[in-house]
C-alpha cells in the first residue's frame, strides 16, 4: 500500500474557513473523497495525477492538479548492457538493465544516434545492426505508460568487418604459398611437366634400344646368310 498525505501536496490559497467550504478530491485511481485534507493508499505502484476542488455554496472556488509518482523513487539504476564488439553489418543485442526496489511494469524506447528505433512490445532487449562503421550514440528510456522515469545512454564504437576481407587474403595467400612451393615441389609440379619430359627422354632411349636390338638382329641375319652360304659351297664342292 501507497499512503500518500495530500495536505502534503496542495496548500490552500482560499480565504475561506473549513466550515463553509466543500472539497473534491479524484486520485486518479477510481478513488475520491470530501474531505479538507484525507489520506489516500495507492495499491499499485504508478504515477497518478490528483486533482482538488474547492466549493462554496455550490461554486467553485479553486481548482488544482498534483502528480503523484510512486515509480521513480523505486528505480536504482540503469544502465545498458551490450556486446564487447559491435561489427559493422551483424545483428547484435543490446540489454536495458533495470534495478529497482520492487518489480516494476515499464516499456521501454531506444534511440539510435537520436532517432528512436520501433520495437515490438517495447521491450527491454534491442537486437539491430549497424551499417556504418564509426562512433554512434546508443540511448534507451524506461517509461510509464507515457512518462519516462529513467534513461540511460551509451556510446558504441562500431568497428569495420575486416574479417570479411581477410578470407580471400587468406585465398590468394595459399595460391602463392603454392607458387612459392613449386619450386620446392618441382616433383609435384613436374610430374606433370615430367611427363612429356620422361616420355621424351624414354622416345630418345626407345630407338636407341630399337636401334641396338635392330643391329643384334641385323648382325644375326647376315651370320645366318653367311653359314647358308658357306655351306652351299661346300656342298657344290662336294
Amino acid at each position: 500500500m501507497y499512503k500518500v498525505m495530500t495536505g502534503l501536496l496542495f496548500i490552500l490559497t482560499c480565504t475561506v474557513s473549513a466550515s463553509d467550504a466543500q472539497y473534491f478530491w479524484r486520485f486518479g485511481d477510481g478513488s475520491v473523497s470530501h474531505e479538507a485534507e484525507p489520506e489516500h493508499e495507492y495499491t499499485q505502484p504508478g504515477i497518478y495525477t490528483v486533482t482538488r476542488e474547492v466549493y462554496q455554496d455550490g461554486k467553485l472556488l479553486e481548482s488544482s492538479q498534483k502528480q503523484v509518482d510512486l515509480i521513480s523513487p523505486k528505480i536504482v539504476g540503469l544502465v545498458i548492457l551490450q556486446p564487447a564488439e559491435v561489427v559493422q553489418g551483424q545483428n547484435v543485442e543490446f540489454l536495458a538493465n533495470l534495478t529497482s526496489s520492487e518489480p516494476l511494469d515499464l516499456h521501454y524506447q531506444w534511440y539510435v544516434a537520436g532517432e528512436p528505433i520501433n520495437i515490438e512490445a517495447g521491450t527491454g532487449k534491442l537486437t539491430t545492426r549497424f551499417a556504418e562503421s564509426g562512433d554512434i550514440e546508443l540511448s534507451v528510456d524506461a517509461m510509464w505508460q507515457q512518462t519516462v522515469v529513467s534513461s540511460a545512454s551509451t556510446q558504441l564504437k562500431v568497428i569495420e568487418a575486416d574479417s570479411d576481407n581477410e578470407k580471400p587474403d587468406d585465398g590468394n595467400d595459399n595460391p602463392d604459398d603454392n607458387n612459392d612451393g613449386d619450386s620446392p615441389d618441382n616433383g609435384t609440379g613436374d610430374d606433370g611437366n615430367g611427363s612429356p619430359g620422361n616420355d621424351k627422354g624414354s622416345d630418345n632411349k626407345t630407338p636407341d634400344n630399337g636401334n641396338a636390338k635392330g643391329g643384334d638382329s641385323g648382325g644375326s641375319l647376315s651370320f645366318l646368310i653367311l653359314c647358308m652360304a658357306g655351306v652351299f659351297i661346300s656342298r657344290k664342292r662336294d
